[in-house]
């Protein structure tokens, strides 16, 4: 019998025995050499990849875009729901980190990453292993698609021997148990919601990943997985979420996917930050659509007007293309559903919720409307007994339509995804009276104004669209005398010029530019100036006047920026005169000093302005007055004498008064209406609602589009 310490010295010349025996094998195997080639066939196979649409592989660390991981998944947190739906800004609280760092803590020896589909789970441990193999982690990187190894039918040990036979790796069983065992590896198992679950494939896989965790502790494990595609039951694993792009990111990877042709990335990045586009960034923060929204404008150098046609790409890719293009089947509670009834399953729930203003849904409610939905459809998809949660879980998985923003608590994965399917509900519903019920409950509701854009762009004919359009725009003013009689008032106007501009156009510049006039400083009320001014411009006054506005809108002008708008009101009021500077210049005096007579500090801006004015008048400027039969007009302003910055209020009044009564003589301009408070809410709307409808116009399909625009404005 052997003392301890007898013992304990056997032991160790049996180690020391086995250390040189495996020695002797690494020598004569020369695993050194080996090590090197399989380094090389992952640098060599992971290092490009292809990109969904586009023909040709790209270089993965040339694309690949850091990855920022939230420390707990969405699923996990929990929030009261009547509270997101007032503020949803606690769901962005959660601590994003760098990926790659978070690998590379000692602490995070076994991860279990969910992402959404495209969120860029495989792409990130493609670069861990690039990493790796170029030794800037410090393991022998082994991948593993569990769905190659499920299809396989082999046991994990042989799976991966295999992997390494593949490079003529000699006795690579006995290599493998050894960097395992002493934790040189690190083991990225990619994909487990892709391996089925039919004849218990996943649950016997699962139990598999549990016991290789156990055996090989020193190991570092990561799995990866889409969201809600599993049940969360590895032991020992933090649980990880991938984060969706910031602002940040997106510019980072739009200048790697551009960084041959940088002017394409320029008027890419200029393009998709302008405000029209807000649907199309939320897109972007997931990796694949972002890569949709690339390839897009590359090949035409601009986003689509009918902007539905991108959004109809992207849930093409979610829905069917994703899977499909790595030949991934997946075996779902709902196969019998066809894309198409998919499709109108994602309407329906989308217009109710969208209707009732629901963007946060519990996760009850939301299976309930699955349920309702399915047992309406004929066999053989109408089932007795669904279960909506795993219906819902399935869609969540497979096609990120759905998300989970907390426990238990859903919503559309993208707010455009929700509008836009409620677009296709409302379409496709016409018949049923959706559309009169959009225009007549939601005209002046900006929460809107996307789902309007896109059911127009949906409509294989928008006639009837429109005409149910024009009648609830002029019911926002008809019932009112004095509107109507404002309105008339512009028609008339416009009908004396002699002009080529489109008639709606002319109308516009006239009612806006009166309508401002109509403003005085003791009528606490503002007119949205932008929706007035983008009125003009849809109606194509744009190539008119933006070389006149660039300059009024330039830095310099912030501190006078109050008067800015108002100045450029009058501008395209004026722009369809035959004598521009003789009313541009009137205009700008008067917009400048009525109700910003308290403005001292800035009185002596416009006493150069006004002095400016008076120079207009050269020979060419008195002649095109005379044509105009405006001598008379020519005479009153050179008559009239601007106050100083130090004369009294008073003055200021009389001279503004005296202003607006030389408009009202010569040039049927600057009326007081005498509106109340109501009738200018009322303009607004009206106003409002006629600049939705020309931006509607632009992207329908319609019998007389000249008919059309012409009708604006009247009544």
């Amino acid at each position: 019998m052997f003392d301890s310490f007898g013992m304990s010295a056997a032991f160790d010349t049996i180690w020391k025995d086995a250390k040189q025996l495996f020695k002797n094998k690494w020598n004569r195997f020369n695993w050194d050499k080996a090590e090197q080639d399989y380094r090389q066939r992952i640098q060599s196979h992971y290092g490009q990849f292809r990109i969904l649409g586009k023909p040709n592989p790209v270089s993965l660390e040339g694309i690949f875009t850091d990855l920022y991981i939230l420390d707990k998944p969405s699923a996990f947190r929990r929030f009261d729901l009547e509270h997101l739906k007032e503020d949803d800004s606690p769901l962005c609280d959660a601590e994003r980190q760098n990926g790659l760092d978070i690998v590379k803590q000692i602490d995070n020896n076994r991860l279990f990453i969910l992402g959404k589909p495209g969120a860029g789970k495989t792409t990130f441990l493609k670069y861990i292993a690039l990493q790796a193999v170029q030794y800037k982690l410090h393991k022998i990187p082994i991948f593993v698609s569990l769905k190659a190894w499920s299809d396989s039918g082999l046991e994990l040990m042989h799976f991966l021997v295999q992997e390494f036979e593949i490079c003529n790796f000699p006795e690579a069983q006995l290599f493998i148990a050894h960097i395992l065992e002493k934790g040189n590896a690190i083991v990225l198992f990619d994909g487990l919601d892709e391996v089925r679950q039919e004849n218990e494939q996943r649950a016997q896989l699962i139990t598999t990943l549990n016991n290789f965790s156990k055996r090989y502790l020193q190991t570092q494990c990561i799995i990866t997985c889409r969201i809600a595609a599993t049940d969360y039951s590895f032991e020992k694993f933090k649980y990880m979420e991938v984060a969706d792009f910031t602002d940040e990111q997106t510019t980072t990877f739009v200048n790697k996917w551009f960084k041959e042709d940088l002017t394409k990335r320029d008027l890419f990045l200029e393009e998709f930050a302008k405000p029209e586009h807000q649907g199309l960034r939320d897109l972007g923060r997931i990796p694949l659509l972002l890569s949709l929204l690339c390839l897009a404008f590359e090949e035409t150098m601009h986003f689509p007007a009918r902007r539905v046609e991108i959004y109809e790409e992207a849930l093409e890719a979610l829905l069917k293309k994703w899977d499909t293009s790595r030949n991934i089947q997946r075996d779902t509670i709902y196969r019998k559903l066809s894309l198409g009834r998919k499709r109108q399953l994602f309407a329906r729930i989308a217009y109710q919720t969208f209707e009732s203003g629901d963007y946060f849904l519990r996760q009850d409610q939301l299976a309930k409307q699955i349920v309702t939905y399915l047992q309406q459809l004929p066999p053989p998809v109408q089932a007795e007994d669904i279960d909506g949660d795993a219906v819902l879980k399935a869609i969540e998985a497979q096609h990120s339509i759905f998300v989970e923003r907390a426990h238990r608590i859903y919503s559309f994965s993208h707010l455009t995804f929700q509008e836009y399917f409620t677009a296709k509900y409302i379409a496709d519903n016409a018949a049923q009276g959706t559309i009169l019920h959009l225009i007549n409950n939601h005209l002046n509701d900006y929460r809107w104004r996307e789902v309007f854009l896109m059911t127009t762009s949906l409509l294989d004919n928008a006639d009837d669209f429109f005409a149910v359009f024009k009648k609830a725009i002029d019911d926002l003013v008809t019932d009112d005398e004095t509107l109507v009689k404002f309105i008339d008032w512009g028609i008339q106007k416009a009908q004396t010029m002699n002009v080529s501009y489109k008639p709606s156009a002319v109308r516009s510049s006239y009612l806006i530019s009166d309508f401002r006039l109509a403003y005085t400083e003791n009528f606490i009320f503002y007119l949205d100036f932008d929706s007035a001014l983008d009125l003009a411009c849809a109606l194509d006054f744009a190539h008119i006047f933006a070389p006149i506005l660039n300059p009024i809108f330039s830095p310099g002008y912030h501190s006078f920026h109050s008067v800015d708008r108002m100045v450029t009101l009058a501008l395209v009021r004026n722009l369809v005169s035959v004598d521009i500077k003789v009313d541009w210049s009137l205009n700008l005096t008067w917009l400048m000093t009525t109700g910003f007579s308290q403005q001292r500090g800035e009185l002596s801006q416009l006493k150069k302005q006004f002095n400016e004015f008076k120079k207009y008048f050269t020979e060419d400027v008195i002649r095109l007055c005379q044509q105009a039969g405006l001598s008379e007009l020519h005479q009153a302003l050179i008559n009239l004498s601007m106050p100083t910055e130090q004369d009294e209020e008073r003055s200021w009044q009389i001279f503004a008064n005296k202003l607006r009564q030389i408009m009202q003589i010569h040039r049927d301009i600057g009326h007081d209406w005498h509106f109340t408070e109501e009738q200018f809410e009322k303009l607004e709307r009206y106003f409002k609602a006629n600049l939705l409808l020309v931006d509607c116009l632009n992207l329908a399909v319609v019998s007389d589009r000249e008919g059309i625009e012409n009708s604006l404005l009247t009544l």
